[in-house]
């Protein structure tokens, strides 16, 4: 009589066992898509080297000519991570473009100020209204900005 109880209850443990490592593995998972926005455009601004050689372009490039900056919005449709890019069409151009996130208020949420006429911005956890702002300081007159934004 024992030795059925121990038979019964071992099979019963052994079922129970194999029904949820069945439903575990039968369950698909859920993987994350992320949606993916982006876009690129050329932009057109004469260089102002008055401010490049003075130091007052300041960090949102305010005290530029208007002529040498370029301001493009983009709403963003969810929280994400977002990725702007801008390059001159020549990789040899050694000369300084700068390149700037702000927020619909005009505050700086990033920016990338190299001495180069490449700028790079990589910013996580951000959404809604933002402006890329691009200042032309010694540059050629052309460059490409080029921004990609993945979100859930």
């Amino acid at each position: 009589m024992r030795r059925r109880i121990v038979l019964t209850s071992t099979a019963a443990v052994v079922g129970i066992a194999l029904t949820a490592a069945t439903a575990a593995s039968a369950a698909p998972a859920k993987k994350s898509k992320m949606k993916i926005k982006k876009g690129s455009y050329s932009v057109t601004a004469l260089p102002d080297p008055t401010m490049e050689a003075t130091g007052l372009a300041g960090i949102e490039c305010k005290n530029i000519d208007p002529a040498s900056a370029n301001d493009h919005p983009l709403t963003l449709p969810g929280k994400g991570e977002l990725k702007v890019v801008l390059d001159s069409p020549d990789p040899t151009n050694k000369l300084d473009w700068d390149l700037h996130l702000l927020d619909a208020n005009n505050n700086i949420i990033a920016s990338s100020n190299g001495a180069t006429a490449h700028e790079e911005i990589d910013v996580t956890g951000i959404k809604g209204k933002v402006i890329i702002r691009a200042c032309n300081l010694m540059g050629e007159p052309t460059a490409s900005v080029n921004w990609l934004f993945k979100y859930r």
